[in-house]
This record gives C-alpha cells, structure tokens and sequence, in this order.
C-alpha cells in the first residue's frame, strides 16, 4: 500500500525538519571513523586501528567560519622517532579526548585510548603507518595536538607533550578571517599574568602560532585570552605545572 502525501495539511516545518535531519545524518557519516579490517593495515584511509585510535587522511576538508584553539602542546621533536610518544598530564585519571591533526595533509588522530601512569596518559605511535608513510609524509611541524577535559560544562586543556617537552608551550588558533590581536594575555582569576606574549599588529589568518614561555610561572589553571581588533574574544584555559616542561 502506497501512501500519499496531501500537502495542504503539511506544515512548511515538516519540510525543513527532514532537511536538517539529512544533513545530520551526512555530517554524521562524513565524520565517522569506519573498522579498520585486518588487510587493511597498508591503507592510509582515516580508520579504526589497532582497537586503540583513529588515524589516517580524511576525505573532507576542514570547515569554515572557525575561530578556535586548535593545539596546545610542547616539544623538541626534530624528525620522526620510529614511535612517539604522546604524553599528556594534568588530567588525573580521567581519561582526556586526545586528537592531532595536520591540516597540511588532511591527517587525523583521534578516539585514542591511552594509558595512565604517573607522569600522566601516554600513547605509543608507530610513525610509519601514517606520519612517515611514503604516500603521505605529513611534516612533523605541521602537527595539531590538542587534549582536554571536560570539568563543569567546559573544556579544560593540558598541554600534549610529543616525545619530550621543551621550556616553551606552542599555541595554535584557527582563523579563516584576517585578524590583528591588540590583546594576548595569560590570565588567572581575572588577573592579567606577566608573561612574554606580545600583540599581534599585522593583519593574520590560518594558523597562527604562539609561543608561551612560562618560566617560573607556579602550577594551575590559566587562561589564554585573546581580543581581535574588532573587539571579538577567545578565552581558553589552559593547565600548566613547571615540572612538565
């Protein structure tokens, strides 16, 4: 039996209620991470791997309009070790949402499921699977790492140490508008932090990096504050302990 729709009883709402609905269920399908089979351990295709991480090059592009946090992290890589570790402290025993991305290369790590110890959640990576595959290369500079917690409906971050930290902290902003930042603080309970970051006058957008020297900041919570010349804000907040770098 086949039904038919009688529109003059049919809301405008229904019509726009079954368009949302399918673009959720695109988005949905665009962002997943399908199982990983066996035979295809060789393929650099974004996947389920090892029962432990996504990992691989996406199809999709990274969206528009952005204007948000997208790495937090410290390091003295110079190249590739065969694997690497992927450290993040700070979190306790709750396990943090861990992701690095390569924008470069449409590279995604993410859903990884690492192991607490005292100096924090650590992940081993093999490199040549992806990072040093001779298809992909992704450069070790191009690198996103993020992790956070979720602690009173917000986000809170703690750097992502990359084989072994260094006496500064990069971090990493998305914007697809061009923006100057009359504003760049670290700030704590409202406080204005003394601190080695300087406004940024000449007009930017991508990624824009700064670099956080803390320096005998003591442990805690902070936030990175950010004033674009139009008045528009970015706060953040950020761990830090001196003894993780």
């Amino acid at each position: 039996m086949v039904f038919k729709l009688n529109k003059r009883f049919v809301s405008p709402l229904f019509f726009v209620l079954i368009t949302v609905s399918c673009l959720n269920m695109t988005a949905l399908t665009a962002n997943a991470c399908p199982e990983g089979k066996p035979w295809d351990i060789f393929k650099i295709d974004y996947m389920r791997r090892d029962n432990n991480r996504c990992e691989g090059i996406r199809d999709g592009r990274i969206s528009s309009s952005r204007f948000e946090l997208v790495a937090f992290s410290t390091s003295n890589l110079n190249d590739y070790p065969d694997t690497l570790k992927i450290i993040v402290p700070g979190t306790g025993k709750n396990q943090p949402t861990i992701s690095i991305q390569s924008y470069s290369k449409n590279y995604l790590l993410d859903e990884v499921e690492a192991n607490y110890s005292s100096l924090g959640f650590i992940f081993n990576l093999k490199t040549n699977t992806i990072l040093q595959h001779r298809n992909v290369k992704v450069p070790f500079k191009s690198l996103l790492p993020l992790a956070f917690i979720e602690q009173n409906s917000r986000r809170i971050y703690s750097p992502v140490i990359l084989d072994k930290a260094s006496d500064t902290y990069k971090i990493v902003i998305y914007t697809t508008k061009r923006r100057t930042f009359p504003k760049v603080e670290i700030r704590q309970n409202g406080k204005v932090i003394p601190s080695n970051l300087k406004p940024r006058n000449i007009p930017e957008d991508g990624e824009i990096s700064f670099l956080w020297q803390p320096k005998n900041t003591p442990p805690g919570t902070y936030q990175f504050y950010l004033e674009d010349g139009e008045g528009k804000s970015l706060s953040v907040s950020l761990k830090h302990d001196p003894k993780w770098l």
